[in-house]
């Protein structure tokens, strides 16, 4: 009932009409009855809508658009699609920041150290055929490795907004440095979980420091501007990847069999991008493609799809 809530509130602070938009039958049933109840609006003020925003048309234009469409990746739920059609037929102003909520969205990624990756390896690894993992952002089995870097920036009054077909970051790849000092924390974070499992101090020791010393994937989290100044932000994870609760999830993305050992002052670089469904159920392709440069200056490959 989320997008019923958003529409109270914004019949609550003037809206004359709002069109609540919701493609799941019996939550846009709950969402009338839920409108029903409250006695404080008109009645008509706020009409819900059964379907796909790309499959149904409205008797106006609109002023603003209000919209939570938004993945692990931030494009992952095919919103670029659906913000180029609402461009196109439901916006006044279909060019103006002000016209969304959120204003844009973003995508951070930063190599990890998962350690659980040893339990994936081969056969199991073969059998997740490019599908990424998704954890909870305060699960601390996923250590960063090196700082994160802005890969999407999407901002829905872009009149340039993606076509369908390929689309790559703005980047043609992404450099990170392994960071000494991550992988001191690192180590640190993953002794103390071992011995809260009551693993033995010694082999827990020398299995924290294997895990902080391998590289696993790539993970991808959302973050979101609300307002035209950028000062009202939801983050899924802290500036510098900080665990912390979210409503979204963190995406991982293996990129080896197994757990690729590193070591401080190594580089990793990653290159993205996406293949973008026409239609909005169409799910979004994601392919990865990295190298590994040791300090030593020898160099290793990696890919993933998912």
């Amino acid at each position: 009932l989320l997008f019923a809530l958003f529409a109270l509130v914004a019949a609550r602070a003037g809206a004359k009409k709002v069109y609540a938009i919701e493609a799941n039958p019996e939550a846009a049933e709950r969402a009338r009855r839920f409108v029903d109840k409250a006695d404080d609006i008109p009645k008509g003020t706020i009409e819900v809508i059964e379907g796909f925003t790309t499959a149904i048309n409205l008797p106006e234009k609109v002023d603003l658009i209000c919209a939570e469409i938004i993945g692990a990746v931030a494009s992952e739920e095919n919103c670029i699609s659906t913000i180029r059609d609402a461009q196109a037929r439901f916006l006044k102003e279909p060019n103006n920041p002000a016209s969304y909520i959120p204003v844009g969205v973003e995508t951070y990624a930063a190599p990890v150290s998962y350690a659980l990756h040893p339990i994936l390896a081969p056969p199991r690894f073969e059998k997740l055929k490019g599908m990424p993992l998704r954890v909870n952002c305060r699960d601390r089995t996923v250590q960063l490795l090196s700082d994160p870097q802005k890969i999407e920036d999407i901002q829905f009054g872009d009149p340039n907004l993606p076509q369908a077909g390929t689309w790559n970051t703005p980047q043609p790849y992404y450099t990170y440095t392994v960071s000494a000092d991550r992988i001191a924390s690192n180590e640190k974070e993953f002794f103390e979980a071992l011995v809260k499992e009551n693993l033995a101090e010694e082999e827990a020791r020398s299995e924290a420091k294997k895990t902080a010393t391998t590289f696993s994937g790539m993970a991808f989290w959302p973050r979101l501007v609300l307002d035209t100044a950028g000062e009202i932000v939801v983050d899924s994870r802290g500036p510098l990847g900080e665990h912390q609760k979210s409503h979204w999830q963190t995406v991982v993305s293996l990129m080896n069999p197994t757990p690729v050992p590193v070591q401080a002052g190594d580089t990793l670089r990653i290159s993205e991008s996406a293949e973008i469904g026409k239609e909005v159920l169409s799910p979004v392709r994601y392919s990865l493609q990295g190298e590994l440069f040791s300090s030593g200056g020898s160099s290793a490959g990696a890919a993933a799809a998912a």
